[in-house]
């Protein structure tokens, strides 16, 4: 077989682990593993490159992906998913390896699978909010990031008491990584896009956080409503100074946990031999702690909400 790797929309950590198991499966056998260095633009127009174990060894625990991403949407276009089937045949590759979020899971494969071109995904973003998998490939690490900013933070927060820390986390219009990060961390409150909050509320949890413990940590989403002027109107309010502290997008780049390794193993081998088997359309998804190999569409399940349970928790509600 000849397979071509694709990344498509953000980068995550976790996809060169997963592209340096795949390659060495596929050299067990006889097999290539090809990338598209530029999405689905390259996977048309450019050439492919090749993509060994030994070449991608290095690489393994770097977070991004050594075969650069793109989001343009090419591929809406009849035409170009034409050119792109006459090029695979072409060029002898037997399928596409895919790795994408949310909405190139959702959209893709299908258009693929419509023009007739073998297309195996995995889950890969930071956000954890591709439907039909409890954890996405990069959540973790991304998790895990965020602690090192959190605990420097604190470190002054008990050293030198009555201060307040706002941490943004990434996770677009999305709360999963601001709700897992804020919990672990123990924040006095936690803020999502997916449920609006009163800033007397807020102001209210500052004021017990720097009365029981010395110190307040907010913990919010870039996507919940005044993200950026949220540092000032607290400290309006309540009149302290408050530290902002922005993970940002190197959030997105951090070196791969055990977690996302181990997802990169599993997934990429049972891609592997999945593409073996014959199967045309898949997507890797992990529920109830299980590796599922589902070979339909997501629109099967629903959009995975935030715990709302541990939401309320967290935050006294």
């Amino acid at each position: 077989m000849k397979i071509l790797a694709v990344v498509s929309g953000g980068d995550a950590p976790g996809i060169n682990a997963a592209l340096w198991h795949f390659a060495r499966a596929a050299e067990a056998h006889g097999d290539i593993l090809v990338g598209a260095d530029g999405g689905f633009p390259a996977a048309l127009n450019a050439p492919y490159l090749a993509m060994t174990a030994r070449s991608l060894a290095a690489q393994v625990s770097l977070g991004g992906t050594i075969i650069a991403s793109s989001r343009e949407p090419v591929m809406r276009e009849e035409l170009a998913r034409t050119r792109l089937a006459e090029r695979l045949r072409t060029e002898d590759i037997d399928g596409i390896l895919l790795f994408g979020g949310d909405g190139t899971l959702k959209h893709l494969p299908p258009l693929l699978n419509d023009a007739g071109v073998a297309c195996l995904a995995l889950p890969t973003t930071i956000d954890n909010d591709v439907a039909g998998t409890e954890r996405t490939m990069g959540f973790d690490s991304a998790c895990n990031f965020a602690y090192t900013s959190i605990d420097g933070a604190l470190a002054t927060g008990r050293a030198l008491p009555g201060r307040i820390f706002t941490v943004e986390t990434l996770g677009g219009n999305t709360g999963h990584l601001a709700m897992a990060i804020g919990a672990a961390a123990g924040a006095h409150a936690v803020l999502v896009p997916e449920i609006d909050y009163e800033l007397d509320w807020l102001v209210q949890r500052v004021r017990a956080g720097l009365a029981s413990d010395g110190y307040a940590l907010i913990v919010h989403s870039e996507g919940i409503m005044h993200s950026r002027a949220l540092p000032q109107m607290i400290a309006e309010e309540v009149g302290v100074r408050v530290r902002d502290v922005h993970l940002g997008h190197a959030q997105r780049g951090g070196n791969a946990t055990h977690i996302d390794r181990a997802l990169a193993a599993r997934w990429a081998a049972e891609a592997y031999q999945a593409f073996r088997r014959g199967i045309r359309r898949g997507i890797l998804l992990e529920r109830e702690g299980r590796l599922v190999l589902h070979e339909g569409g997501l629109e099967a399940f629903p959009t995975p909400d935030i715990d709302r349970a541990l939401y309320a928790y967290v935050n006294g509600l």
